[in-house]
């Protein structure tokens, strides 16, 4: 089968305090959006999706830990909302119906179910055993299949016509979790629990006049799980989590967010959780800008810390082990081989874009002159100096190529120290960082 090579766009130089290494490795520029990642080891993924529920876009996919993303000839033909992929020959694709792969993607075949309304999300927990979630108004109802696909039937998890199961989790091919709700007289949400496989579902959890909205669910064992999303209500975030197998859930929180300029923020949304195991996880979630973040924890989601912040939400996170994982959201494809990790006592001095600009004098005893050595190619650029703990200090916004070249820096009133200067401006829907570590004598 033909492939169309996507070209491997600008990376993402993004620094500062409470940065792990995550960087861009695939803009597609606005050709569709994406709001699904999914890795079956480190070096096979596909990411698919639309940014809203049953939106479908076509899948792009990696071979080789996307050094290199490749778009199938049929996108025009084969689109979804997610896609997972069982072993590297057999997959399924979530849209109108459902599509499954026997030959890696070579060919695909449109799956029947009896289903009314578009595929939205799939689980498997192996090759044979998998369901979806199905779109708004399913009437609570979810697929099952045991033969891998070929065959599915519904399950109905709440029954209320005008419900609809959000997200779905399966530690096994029995015991699983499914989290949804309804609007009718009162709202009502719902978090239930079968141990056989689907057939019959208990709600362990049952929020009355509550208007959440949930994300997604996970377990990292037996007893400890977590779910996220939003109070619309509120417009704020949602985590909750529990240690007795989804008997009882207690709400959690999440620490104020530092936004791209050194500012704060509240989330308003947590979009996807992932943990390796009891102790170690990532969640991503958006601020009413709909900045995207990625947070870490490694006690367990007793305390979360900030990773990353993004100038486009995070939809969704793919962690293959500690250290590599995924993230997706719009239209930009996230990597990092460090994952596990939070960088708190530096922020990291771009090299690859060192001759676009320098400081002089540097050392100096308090005041630093821009230079421009190449043209830059945006119109208008912020400067954000930041001390070494990743403080903002200074914020100049909106400066034109001649106001940039002509900044004088004065940092006299500072004691002495290292002090980073960061240039960013927005070329082809991406925003660049490039920073300069300065010495205040």
């Amino acid at each position: 089968m033909k492939i169309l090579k996507l070209i491997l766009l600008f990376n993402l130089f993004a620094t500062g305090c409470l940065h792990a290494q995550w960087e861009v490795q695939l803009d597609i520029q606005n050709f569709t959006h994406l709001d699904r990642i999914f890795f079956l080891d480190e070096n096979y993924g596909w990411a698919i999706g639309g940014t809203a529920i049953g939106a479908q876009s076509p899948y792009f996919y990696t071979t080789d830990s996307g050094e290199n993303w490749y778009l199938s000839e049929e996108y025009l033909d084969i689109q979804g909302t997610d896609i997972v992929f069982v072993n590297y020959d057999t997959g399924f694709i979530a849209s109108d119906q459902i599509y499954k792969t026997i030959d890696g993607g070579e060919t695909w075949i449109e799956i029947q179910t009896p289903a009314t309304q578009g595929i939205v999300h799939l689980f498997f927990v192996d090759e044979n055993n998998g369901w979806a979630t199905l779109g708004q108004f399913s009437e609570g109802n979810i697929l099952h299949t045991e033969d891998s696909g070929e065959t599915w039937e519904l399950q109905n998890v709440i029954d209320t016509i005008f419900s609809g199961i959000e997200t779905i989790y399966f530690l096994n091919d029995s015991t699983g979790f499914a989290a949804g709700g309804a609007v009718i007289d009162e709202d009502f949400n719902v978090i239930a629990k079968t141990e056989n496989k689907g057939e019959d579902w208990i709600v362990i959890k049952n929020f009355i006049y509550a208007p959440f909205w949930f994300q997604d669910i996970y377990f990292a064992d037996n007893l400890h799980g977590w779910i996220v999303g939003s109070k619309n209500i509120t417009n704020s975030f949602l985590i909750m989590q529990t240690n007795d197998g989804g008997e009882t859930w207690e709400e959690d929180t999440i620490p104020e967010l530092k936004n791209w300029y050194g500012g704060t923020a509240e989330a308003t949304i947590i979009f996807s959780i992932q943990f390796l195991n009891d102790t170690l996880g990532w969640l991503t979630c958006a601020d009413e800008d709909n900045s995207g973040y990625i947070l870490l924890t490694t006690d367990g989601g007793e305390n979360w810390q900030q990773q990353f912040v993004f100038y486009k939400p995070i939809y969704d996170i793919c962690m293959v082990d500690n250290n590599n994982g995924w993230a997706v959201g719009d239209d930009i494809i996230y990597h990092t081989n460090n994952g596990d990790t939070i960088i708190i006592t530096e922020i990291n001095e771009n090299k690859y874009e060192d001759n676009f600009f320098t400081i002089i004098p540097n050392p100096s005893t308090g005041v630093f002159e821009v230079k421009i050595k190449n043209q830059l190619p945006a119109n208008t650029y912020n400067l954000i100096v930041t001390d070494i703990v990743g403080n903002s200090i200074y914020l100049f916004k909106n400066l034109t190529i001649e106001e940039l070249y002509n900044q004088t820096i004065d940092l006299t009133i500072l004691p002495a120290g290292i002090y980073y200067i960061t240039i960013k401006y927005s070329s082809k829907h991406q925003i660049h960082s490039l920073t300069k570590k300065i010495i205040r004598l």
